[in-house]
């Protein structure tokens, strides 16, 4: 978590520092759909885990999907770059897991948040775009006997972005390093200048 507020301090420093410079600073905010990249090896893992535990059969399945967004900050360094800084929501990973031996049904929901630094190159409609994330997930297990909430992890790595739009409205994809996964989104993003 200290990562986290260090990344924000130093953003909202070098915005007031840049802010004399700068042609044009921004707030965005915008939804993300996410793909997190979880493959039938992944479920496989879960079922036999919970087979071990004492279940006559396991069989899990996800969509795969889910809906976040993000809020920030930018500012203009230069003609065409500008440094961004925001919170990030990953949505909610569903996994539902049928039991039997005795019959159970499970839910597990994976939630997770983070805050963003990059550096943004845009020209003529399209922008690149790479920094850091500092994230933090946590899964919640409802079964028939109750729920249970316990941290996933935390980390910081790497993603990047690319797409499309003009100064307010832009339509593009991103990669987050997690890890030892990683998770993509496609986005739809609006801004304001001021």
């Amino acid at each position: 978590m200290n990562l986290k507020k260090f990344l924000v301090f130093t953003f909202i420093i070098l915005s007031t520092q840049i802010k004399a410079y700068s042609a044009e600073t921004y707030m965005y905010g915008g939804a993300k759909i996410f793909n997190y990249g979880i493959e039938t090896s992944d479920l496989q893992e879960i079922n036999t885990s919970l087979v071990a535990l004492g279940f006559s059969s396991s069989t899990s399945s996800t969509d795969n999907t889910g809906v976040g967004f993000d809020i920030g900050f930018g500012a203009q360094i230069a003609p065409n770059f500008s440094i961004e800084g925001g919170y990030v929501n990953y949505g909610t990973l569903t996994i539902n897991t049928k039991l039997t031996g005795p019959t159970e049904s499970v839910t597990t929901d994976i939630t997770g948040d983070g805050v963003t630094g990059a550096v943004k190159f845009s020209q003529e409609g399209f922008y690149v775009k790479g920094g850091m994330h500092s994230w933090d997930f946590s899964s919640t297990v409802k079964a028939s006997l109750g729920s249970s909430k316990d941290a996933l992890g935390s980390g910081t790595d790497p993603f990047f972005g690319i797409g499309l739009g003009s100064e307010q409205m832009e339509f593009g994809y991103e990669y987050y390093k997690i890890e030892d996964g990683d998770i993509s989104a496609l986005t739809l993003r609006y801004a304001i200048q001021f």
